[in-house]
């Protein structure tokens, strides 16, 4: 190859390059990625309640965009000193935020279950030993730019404590794997 036909690869790679980057959506792997790790900080919480057999209380700080994992090792859901708390941020560019539109209704806030528990000021959902949960839950999620369809869901069922994952399409919830 001659450096003449080098430069003229190199160009037209350069140019189909730049058409392509700017129809990437990032956002939308931002809000992919805290569903992630919402989903599996709420199941690493139910196998800890399990394993250690203490509850497992997890609180969500909406304003800083994290989660508190708190080993309640007297189960009354409630912070004592003495009980192991650990941090998670959500990723960057993703926040807890309310949907115009809720799974089956508008949600009053981003975190939402009907019996929640308070931890450290924070609304709280609390995993017993049996891998249960306090109440139904659902997360909304979004991207910093809050579009309809960025917004994600993660539902957590009270019986069994399975989680769910949904995206919005931007007229209904559709279900995730």
């Amino acid at each position: 190859m001659t450096l003449l036909e080098l430069i003229v690869v190199l160009i037209m790679v350069s140019v189909i390059a730049g058409m392509a980057v700017p129809r990437l959506n990032y956002e939308r792997y931002r809000a992919d990625a805290a569903l992630r790790t919402v989903r599996t900080v709420l199941q690493g919480a139910q196998r800890n309640a399990i394993m250690r057999q203490t509850d497992v209380v997890v609180a969500f700080d909406v304003s800083n965009n994290q989660m508190q994992l708190v080993e309640d090792a007297n189960n009354n859901c409630q912070y004592n000193s003495g009980e192991r708390v650990t941090s998670r941020p959500l990723e960057e560019g993703a926040k807890f935020a309310v949907p115009t539109s809720g799974y089956g209704s508008t949600p009053p806030t981003a975190v939402f279950g009907a019996n929640m528990c308070t931890m450290r000021g924070f609304p709280a959902i609390q995993f017993l030993r049996d891998g249960a949960t306090s109440t139904d839950l659902d997360v909304y999620l979004t991207s910093s730019r809050g579009v309809a369809t960025d917004f994600r869901l993660v539902r957590v069922t009270m019986a069994t404590g399975r989680t769910d994952a949904y995206r919005y399409s931007g007229s209904t919830w559709v279900r995730m794997n």
